[in-house]
């Protein structure tokens, strides 16, 4: 049997046609573990548990995930899809730390999780060697080899440690080691922090953050220090990049606004092409728009739409399409 109940868990060691969603009141009380041992599990539908533990192996899951409780998903062995977005009310903690040297340069498929859709946490996540096909919005949040195509919300903290992402709004912000933003979209309570990162062999790389667009072409979707020394242009720089000022805030009413300082990140002082910066963000929003549209297109559809924008796309982000478009 596919799904069996080992004392006060519920195991699934198969692939699932439908959805794996309690059948009895009781079913709500027990976590879920995933193990696909030496099979791969695909699950057709969506999953809903109390928690969630995966295990090391390959496991597809085409559906949305929902938790009341943590979602683990251990170690760095296989690959883990979730093509459906994940929302928790808990935690979410997927992979472990490894050494950051080429993780995700060159190749974007070799990565521990694939999330195609949003990632929504009531508490902290913590990304390791991730792609995110979304956004995140969760109270605390540390990313690490790591990228990351949507804006990252947090209430509380983020910290962003040899990763890409789309863009932020946080109340503070770690920039750790070497970054890279795929658009120009920064907004934090406090000023951004540029710390240098430790990796695991003990070697320390310095903290620099570079704009996606203007190296678009000559790099990856994730930056290395080697690259970011031969573009200098595309070095964002704290004391001149980002500003201080007096905006409104979420808690502001129309009888009673609410002003505080926000440090925000902002390009209008440069002196650019911006025609170049333009393009590539129109690209990246097309790549966002067909992936996510994609399985509600015909079969014709789907191939003229792949076929019109292959051609545009760097290799790095026609391996991270192709892996969502299933």
């Amino acid at each position: 049997m596919t799904l069996s109940e080992v004392a006060d868990r519920l195991i699934l060691s198969g692939s699932v046609e439908g959805n794996v969603f309690p059948k009895e009141e009781r079913d709500v009380l027990f976590p879920l573990t995933i193990k696909p041992e030496a099979q791969d599990i695909t699950v057709h539908g969506s999953i809903y548990a109390r928690a969630i533990d995966i295990e090391p192996g390959n496991v597809l899951v085409h559906g949305p995930i929902a938790s009341r409780g943590d979602v683990l998903v251990h170690q760095n062995a296989g690959r883990f899809q979730a093509m459906g977005g994940i929302t928790t009310l808990s935690g979410l903690v997927i992979g472990q730390k490894n050494k950051s040297a080429n993780q995700l340069v060159h190749n974007c498929n070799e990565c521990r999780g694939l999330i195609k859709g949003d990632i929504v946490s009531n508490q902290s996540i913590v990304l390791n060697n991730c792609v995110v096909f979304g956004s995140i919005k969760a109270v605390n949040c540390t990313i690490t080899n790591s990228i990351i195509l949507g804006t990252v919300h947090c209430e509380d903290h983020l910290t962003i440690q040899m990763s890409s992402l789309g863009g932020y709004v946080s109340r503070e912000v770690n920039f750790e080691g070497v970054n890279m933003l795929f658009n120009a979209l920064g907004e934090s309570r406090n000023r951004p922090n540029f710390l240098p990162y430790e990796d695991l062999d003990g070697s320390i790389i310095t903290a620099s953050l570079h704009l996606y667009s203007a190296v678009r072409g000559t790099c990856g979707m994730r930056m290395t220090t080697d690259l970011g020394e031969q573009h200098p242009l595309s070095t964002l720089y704290p004391d001149v990049d980002w500003i201080n000022v007096h905006a409104q805030t979420n808690e502001a009413t129309e009888q009673d606004p609410v002003y505080a300082d926000t440090w925000v990140l902002s390009l209008g002082g440069r002196i650019a092409d911006y025609s170049k910066l333009s393009d590539a963000t129109n690209i990246l929003s097309e790549l966002l728009r067909i992936g996510f549209e994609f399985n509600h297109y015909s079969p014709e559809v789907k191939r003229q739409q792949l076929d019109k924008i292959r051609p545009q796309l760097t290799e790095g982000e026609r391996a991270i399409l192709d892996s969502v478009c299933i």
